[in-house]
């Protein structure tokens, strides 16, 4: 029997077991034979990698097929499996209360979003994602909470506030350690009475398996992206100027906590004429992109091929007449939202709908097609809509085992 007949009989007997409510105790029989079979047919490392790369929703039904399947589809080694072949898809939050995870088409949604514990999904603010898990803001009245979930196994967290209310929260990072597998947010805060001096931006680390933030010193330097830091290869990303305005990338490790230069393209230094939001640094796919359009008529995207050289930072891209206006691009953050499979393709390898999504502030959908180089506006939800969209991957990451991983190395090290 060959795999792809193994894995059309699979995908038969998973409708059969795990849609099936109303059932005879005989049925009960036939479903229990039916699972057993479908074990011994298969090695066990084979049916994971069949298994893995069903979509999530569809594994998460798995679970009801037998004992078995389900502790297989509940360790977090399969859990890895699942997101290293999971598409890329979009969350979108607009103020119409469309909460939704759509794909790039944003036809049909993959998953919508009512509420995470007993907050509605209209009250909370996106911030970023990791793995599958969304970093989100709570701004109820007399709220201001941060808290991490997974949306699709409806599992989340909330952070302990600071005591403080002088603080005004600048800007947030979220990520995982490379070698400690932890997942750590920062945030840089500001005192509200010594607003105007920028040396007192604090740097905060929290670690998910602890109960309190953790103050690691003040920052550096000078964020001129002051949105949520580009994570990728264990370290956060930003665009900032040191304090004599010389421009230049940094980057934050996570695993050793420590703010350090980083290699940047050869754009232009606008030093203090450079308005905030004026540049914006991302991730798409594997690749670490930044998007330029000071004081310009089109907007320069560089991509760095070569994580880490210098050299491999490439203008990928120059989108002409983006049908925003050019106050909106200079005021207006940048974010691209597809995968990475477009942002290292050549003119000739494209195909005419190769396209990237891009967000401009919170307004504007700009579809940039890599092929024949034109702009058009993306499918909106309304004339006056407001966004908070970004890339998303789907899985099954429990926030439950990466806490109990974090104090199980707590305690293995006291």
């Amino acid at each position: 029997m060959t795999i792809k007949e193994s894995l059309r009989g699979l995908f038969w007997k998973i409708d059969f077991i795990a849609r099936r409510k109303n059932h005879t105790k005989e049925d009960s029989k036939d479903e229990v034979q039916a699972s057993n079979e479908s074990k011994a047919e298969l090695p066990l490392p084979i049916l994971m990698d069949i298994l893995s790369r069903l979509p999530v929703k569809t594994i998460l039904r798995c679970k009801c097929v037998c004992r078995t399947w389900f502790n297989l589809l509940s360790d977090p080694y399969f859990a890895q499996m699942c997101l290293a072949k999971e598409p890329v898809s979009i969350l979108l939050l607009t103020n119409l209360e469309q909460r939704s995870i759509y794909n790039d088409d944003f036809t049909v949604p993959l998953l919508r979003l009512n509420r995470i514990g007993k907050v509605s999904a209209d009250r909370l603010s996106l911030l970023t994602s990791c793995n599958g898990l969304l970093c989100l803001r709570d701004l109820g009245y007399k709220k201001d909470e941060i808290s991490v979930c997974n949306p699709i196994l409806k599992d989340y967290m909330i952070l302990p506030q600071l005591r403080s209310k002088r603080v005004h929260r600048k800007i947030l990072g979220f990520g995982i350690t490379q070698s400690t597998n932890q997942y750590k947010l920062i945030q840089i805060l500001n005192y509200t009475d010594q607003a105007e001096n920028s040396d007192n931006f604090q740097v905060q680390i929290f670690t998910l398996g602890t109960n309190m933030w953790r103050n690691i010193g003040y920052l550096p330097y000078e964020l001129i992206q002051p949105s949520y830091g580009a994570f990728l290869h264990g370290h956060l990303h930003w665009y900032a100027h040191s304090p004599d305005k010389t421009e230049f990338m940094c980057s934050f490790d996570l695993e050793n906590e420590q703010f350090q230069p980083f290699p940047g393209p050869p754009i232009q230094d606008h030093g203090q004429c450079r308005p905030v939001n004026s540049i914006s640094v991302g991730v798409s796919g594997s690749f670490l992109y930044l998007c330029d359009g000071f004081l310009e008529s089109n907007i320069d995207i560089w991509v760095m091929k070569n994580y880490g050289v210098k050299r491999s930072w490439t203008k990928e891209f120059i989108v002409v007449n983006p049908l925003v206006s050019k106050l909106q691009r200079i005021f207006g953050s940048i974010h691209i939202l597809n995968n990475g499979v477009n942002m290292n393709i050549s003119d000739e390898e494209a195909t005419e709908d190769a396209e990237l999504l891009m967000l401009f502030g919170s307004e504007d959908l700009i579809a940039y097609n890599v092929k024949n180089k034109g702009v058009r506006k993306s499918k909106t939800f309304g004339n006056k809509s407001n966004y908070q969209a970004i890339p998303y991957t789907a899985s099954l990451v429990s926030i439950k085992d990466a806490v109990m991983r974090v104090r199980s190395q707590a305690k293995h090290s006291s």
